[in-house]
This record gives C-alpha cells, sequence and structure tokens, in this order.
C-alpha cells in the first residue's frame, strides 16, 4: 500500500491499532483502567481520560507519535479482557521515504508490544504462550 502511495509527501499521518481478546478465568483479577494509567505513568506521559475510558499517551517513545489503550472487561458478546491499543502520528507527519514510513509502523508496533508488556500480568502471558 506504501508502494503504492506514489509520491510519499502526500502521506500526512499513520495509525496502527490493535485489538487482543484475552480470555480469563472467572474470578481472575485484572489491571483496571487506574491501575494502567499508573503503570505506564512512569514511563510516559499520560492521562486517563473518563469520558472515553482510556489512557491517553500525549507522547510515547516515537517522536511526534502519541496513542491510547482502552481497557474493557467481559462484555456480554465478548468474555475476556480487551484491549485497544492505538499509536498515531500528530499533526502533520512528514515522511522522507517509503521506508521511513515502513519504519514508523515498525516502531509503532515495537511501541505497542512494549505496553502490552507492561500492563498484562505475566501469568496471563505465560498462559498465552
Amino acid at each position: 500500500m506504501i508502494a503504492g502511495a506514489g509520491d510519499i509527501s502526500r502521506i500526512t499521518g499513520c495509525m496502527l491499532r490493535y485489538t487482543d481478546l484475552i480470555p480469563v478465568v472467572r474470578g481472575k483479577t485484572l489491571p483496571g483502567t487506574d491501575d494502567i494509567e499508573h503503570l505506564l505513568s512512569g514511563r510516559f506521559k499520560c492521562y486517563l481520560n473518563n469520558t472515553q475510558h482510556e489512557i491517553v499517551l500525549t507522547s510515547t517513545n516515537i517522536p511526534g507519535t502519541a496513542g491510547s489503550i482502552r481497557s474493557i472487561h467481559n462484555r456480554p458478546e465478548k468474555p475476556g479482557w480487551t484491549l485497544i491499543f492505538t499509536m498515531n502520528t500528530e499533526g502533520m507527519a512528514r515522511f522522507v521515504s517509503g521506508d521511513s514510513v515502513l519504519n514508523w509502523f515498525d516502531d509503532a508496533r515495537a511501541g505497542i508490544h512494549e505496553i502490552f508488556d507492561l500492563i498484562v500480568p505475566d501469568e496471563i502471558v505465560q498462559t498465552l504462550r
């Protein structure tokens, strides 16, 4: 898709979203939104947006990139723990080449995995393996 964009200067922003649905046994205590915000606040500039029920990352380890995390526990149509991770460029992004766009997506994917590792308890990660 990026190769087909032709003139890279026409790409003005990028976004990457991962949605994980993690099966969790009943009675398992999961981190709430407040807990996740506390875990992340030591490493990222972030705040809790109670209206949207998400943690907003005002900056990440990727220059010019922000993001958010939503945590949803046991919905009737989707039992388990749903995590929605989003990384997006801020303002008008300026890419110099197709490789720089691909690098942004690689960095965003790695950033999402870093956040996942920070907030998902190790015992759940071990169960998923």
